[in-house]
């Protein structure tokens, strides 16, 4: 529990429950308050310290050799990680994602995807190689996925002909 706590002193506690090495942007300052009325487990308390920074304008984004960098969300989109799976894990991150559609052209999605995103994120489509590169929290891009599956359908110019029995088609 941190009651009106320095940022910076809720970073250093975070570190040593979780291990994980801290690099704090300068600009990083505020107060933030965490209840819980139950312990947390330490992936739980990391969640919910994301979730506080995310409150304060902040995030966090993996770096190389296991230190994290805290910075400003408006410019975690230059160096968010870039997802090697499928699906990417996580909730408060910011990650790229690159996802390829087979139907439908990438940028006809923008105009669709682009009000569903923070105004931070990113979306880019590239239609040569029939790609999209979002931008966003983990979370997020989940649910742009799961969007982009389901708008992502064949369009058949097939027609149904349904013979009437008992009706005129004949508008009147």
């Amino acid at each position: 529990n941190f009651q009106n706590a320095d940022l910076q002193a809720v970073v250093k506690a975070v570190s040593e429950m979780t291990g994980r090495n801290f690099l704090v942007d300068p600009r990083m300052k505020g107060q933030v308050t965490i209840i819980s009325a139950r312990p947390l487990s330490a992936a739980a308390a990391y969640q919910v310290f994301l979730s506080a920074l995310k409150a304060q304008g902040f995030t966090a984004v993996e770096g190389p050799g296991n230190v994290v960098r805290i910075i400003p969300t408006a410019e975690a989109k230059l160096n968010a990680d870039i997802s090697h799976r499928a699906v990417p894990r996580g909730e408060e991150q910011i990650v790229t994602q690159v996802a390829t559609v087979e139907h439908v052209t990438p940028s006809h999605l923008v105009p669709v995807l682009r009000p569903l995103m923070a105004p931070t994120s990113a979306l880019a489509a590239y239609d040569p190689s029939s790609v999209l590169v979002i931008t966003d929290y983990a979370d997020n891009v989940r649910r742009l996925l799961a969007i982009i599956r389901k708008l992502d359908r064949p369009v058949t110019a097939e027609v149904n002909v349904v013979p009437l029995k008992h009706a005129s088609a004949a508008r009147r």
